[in-house]
């Protein structure tokens, strides 16, 4: 119940924040796939693995939970063996690297929704970022690669 509410409190304050550190967003991250593991029980296996340089980058709120609901929702759900999800963020360069991967039988771009997951967060990378960040989609490992580049903000 802690981790739903959490969940949800980050839910709602995310409409006021612009972007949030990355060790939060993992957090709530975290706690959304420790819900799912409740519901999936074994069905369910996850990693998150966090290049220690990007810890202290900020994120779009709810941006790597989006991937993470949309791999759960379309790719672990409906299967009766379930599946693996990993999370990973790293900071290549000059740019910030955010990425959702997992087993599932994948999907294109031109299969996304409108107004629905994927595609809202496409519409709020745009409006945040213009053309400096991109959401790319990729078959990888036998699975679904879903990937956000943003901006690095400069060092202060």
């Amino acid at each position: 119940m802690e981790r739903l509410a959490a969940l949800l409190r980050f839910s709602l304050d995310a409409t006021e924040r612009g972007l949030v550190p990355l060790e939060h967003e993992l957090k709530i991250v975290t706690d959304y796939l420790e819900i799912e593991r409740t519901r999936f029980g074994e069905r369910l296996t996850y990693a998150i693995d966090v290049d220690p340089d990007a810890a202290g980058v900020e994120v779009p709120p709810l941006a790597i939970q989006t991937l993470v609901e949309n791999s759960i929702k379309h790719a672990i759900a409906g299967r009766p063996a379930g599946g693996r999800v990993r999370v990973a963020a790293s900071t290549p360069a000059d740019h910030v690297r955010l990425s959702v991967w997992d087993d599932g039988a994948g999907f294109t771009a031109e299969a996304m929704r409108s107004g629905h997951g994927l595609d809202n967060l496409r519409a709020r990378l745009a409006a945040r970022f213009g053309g400096d960040a991109r959401l790319e989609i990729a078959r990888r490992d036998g699975g679904t690669l879903v990937t956000v580049s943003l901006p690095r903000p400069a060092t202060r």
